[in-house]
């Protein structure tokens, strides 16, 4: 019952107290309910002021610094809003509820390619990664008639890979052959998966000269491989296949941009926002005063002992925490104490009594809202006889220890053990005067929290004992002052850690393309969605452009590229993707001041052949030159200098035979080469 009357004497004190407030910082995560995606973007309004005070991170993070007392409006476009009262709190995490009336998906379809191609009908052209295949097949006079189905199928076959690609077929149906079909049980023209190509021929035209044109183009992933364009032809008509045949109308790729040179560096991540934010730890601390009291006194005597200067250190204990916008504290106890001689009652009264007058005295000089969500506890006792006993041993004085653990032994009664204490020849000299007053005292036991990132050598230690339990934030400080291969080895730990990782994946890919490596495959998992690239760091589209190049992906290096605004730092790549994907003409004037040589490339990958070849002979005398001078006078049937040009090639550098052989430009010249070697040997 006493302990009961003394908490609520506490708790009656601190909530009279008007509670003030004061700044603190304050971190969490915005997610979504039910999916637990981050919120990025979400902004974070003051509830007061209705102003936007902060907004979360890639990662649905933020830490700001508020008001203790401030409401919080967390707003995101996809979900409900949200308000939360900080109240001294130093972490909120919120989840926020998605709206019903999700916004509708919307899908942009891009209008169809290039239609300049090669006048030549066997030349595979390759833009980027779209092969484009164009040729012209007449067909058999067997076609005017109106019973026969003629069928082309054009295909291009990877002969590198061994796998044949179909494009789209020509069906060209006589109307008879049609109506004859239709009228058949077993056809379903909506199975069929010729008839979305079918065409009926209403009427027959003998003058017709029966040449059909084709013009498809086909997407492949690496450009570098051997690729044939082949025609499969069939006639039928209800009885039989009258004719059929398979027949190669191109062979290699014409690609002269293979030999474009240009310089462009991946850059580490620049953007604040993607960085991570400090995730903020647990660190208690904890400390106790002593405060003495004299002989059945209760009011605290700031002169007696020490108790001035421990009251000026708990005092200063808690003005620190109170200064602190990290800081909160979690838990004090009191303790009061009296000493064992007298009566039992009295004394435990004496002890109540000394509690309530320093607590007084302290709550006195501390904030209230300091305490609000402490835990608070108190407790009230008379100390024992054998209390007095563990002094005198602790300082050697067995002897004396001996007598008075005789009395307690003797006299289970603690009114009568101090009767007999009394009668001791040392009690007024030793324990009156000595042991006695170190037991009437008052005990403050403090325990705070401190919200704050751990420092560089606190998260180098954690590293040491445990390298992948690291957060993103504590991966970045750490990675952030390395350099070298432990830089890169730390990065790789992050992505093991946490593959979505966007800071630690643009700085890994720094690295990895800078070296000359494909960085392609660590960042695709960031670019799955096309539609969310434009959320991500600029320098991540940058570094995934670069290595989408270096992989030959260049179709989808110009798409991320072209959503990055024209700066220093990324028009190199700019131009380059666009020329790779077949916007030659966009850049042409750029790519030319580069160098001669990329200005022929480009101007062959245009068609412009003549002005190629008069620019490819003021080139100069390496290998590559030497070819693109081949390819550039083969263009203009200079069948003698495009010889001589591509021998002068091989002798400098004979891996470029290799590249020959899959170069549509050259491969005839090749071939007969080729042939002729072989006819000498006969």
């Amino acid at each position: 019952m006493i302990k009961r009357k003394l908490l609520l004497t506490i708790l009656a004190v601190l909530a009279a107290v008007s509670v003030d407030a004061r700044k603190i910082n304050v971190s969490g995560s915005v997610t979504l309910k039910g999916s637990n995606e981050p919120a990025p973007g979400a902004s974070i309004l003051d509830g007061a002021t209705q102003r936007l005070i902060a907004i979360t991170g890639e990662d649905g993070r933020y830490n700001i610094t508020v008001d203790s007392e401030a409401d919080l409006i967390f707003c995101f476009m996809t979900a409900e809003d949200h308000t939360e009262s900080v109240r001294d709190r130093h972490v909120i995490d919120v989840q926020l509820m998605p709206q019903s009336n999700a916004l509708n998906e919307i899908v942009i379809t891009a209008k169809g390619g290039k239609t300049t191609m090669s006048a030549e009908p066997t030349d595979l052209d390759l833009d980027g990664n779209m092969l484009r295949f164009k040729t012209k097949v007449k067909i058999p006079n067997k076609m005017n008639r109106s019973d026969v189905r003629a069928i082309i199928q054009p295909a291009i076959y990877n002969v590198t890979r061994k796998h044949l690609f179909y494009l789209h077929p020509i069906v060209y149906d006589g109307w008879r052959y049609a109506a004859t079909q239709e009228r058949m049980d077993d056809w379903n023209k909506d199975v069929d998966p010729l008839t979305p190509y079918q065409e009926i021929k209403q009427a027959v035209n003998k003058a017709e000269k029966g040449t059909v044109y084709i013009l498809d183009s086909l997407y492949v992933e690496n450009p570098k491989d051997d690729f044939m364009g082949i025609i499969l032809t069939s006639l039928e008509n209800y009885n039989r296949v009258m004719y059929t045949d398979t027949f190669e109308i191109a062979r290699g790729t014409v690609n002269p941009l293979r030999f474009l040179s240009y310089s462009v560096t991946a850059v580490p991540l620049s953007e604040e926002r993607f960085i991570p934010t400090p995730e903020v730890e647990l660190r208690d601390t904890q400390g106790e005063v002593i405060l003495v009291f004299p002989v059945g006194k209760s009011k605290l005597d700031l002169s007696l002992g020490n108790n001035a200067a421990e009251l000026g250190t708990l005092i200063a204990e808690f003005k620190t925490i109170e200064k602190s916008p990290d800081m909160s504290l979690k838990s004090f106890s009191i303790n009061g104490f009296a000493s064992p001689d007298g009566s039992r009652e009295l004394n435990q009264t004496l002890a109540d009594a000394r509690m309530k007058s320093a607590l007084e005295t302290v709550l006195s000089s501390v904030d209230p809202s300091l305490r609000r969500n402490a835990e608070v506890s108190s407790h009230a006792e008379v100390a024992t006889w054998e209390d007095v006993v563990a002094l005198l041993r602790a300082d050697g004085l067995n002897d004396e220890a001996d007598k008075v653990q005789k009395n307690i032994n003797r006299y289970s009664n603690p009114d009568i053990q101090s009767v007999y204490m009394k009668r001791l020849p040392f009690y007024k000299t030793l324990l009156a005067e000595k042991y006695l007053p170190r037991l009437r005292r008052v005990n403050y036991h403090i325990k705070s929290s401190i919200y704050r990132p751990l420092t560089d050598e606190e998260i180098a230690e954690l590293y040491s004992a445990n390298p992948a339990g690291l957060t993103k934030y504590q991966y970045y400080r750490l990675y952030s002052k390395k350099e070298g291969d432990e830089r890169e080895k730390i990065l790789r730990q992050a992505m093991a850690s946490h593959p979505d990782f966007i800071a630690a994946a643009t700085d890994l890919s720094e690295i990895i393309i800078n070296r000359g490596e494909d960085a392609s495959e660590l960042l695709e998992p960031f670019f799955t969605d096309p539609k969310r690239w434009t959320r991500l760091p600029e320098s991540t589209r940058l570094n995934m452009g670069i290595a989408s190049m270096e992989a030959m992906h260049y179709s989808r290096a110009d798409s991320i590229l072209s959503t990055l605004p024209d700066t220093p730092e990324t028009h190199k790549a700019k131009i380059y993707a666009a020329a790779q994907n077949g916007r030659y003409m966009d850049v042409l004037e750029e790519i030319n001041a580069d160098s001669p040589l990329n200005e022929v490339l480009v101007l062959l990958a245009s068609k412009n052949n003549n002005h190629a070849w008069e620019k490819a002979q003021k080139l100069g005398d390496s290998a590559v030159e030497q070819y693109v001078k081949a390819v550039a006078a083969n263009r203009l049937d200079k069948y003698m200098e495009a010889t001589v040009y591509l021998e002068n090639a091989f002798a400098l550098d004979p891996s470029l035979r290799e590249v020959a052989k899959i170069d549509g430009d050259v491969i005839d010249l090749l071939e007969d080469n080729d042939t002729t070697y072989s006819e000498d040997e006969q």
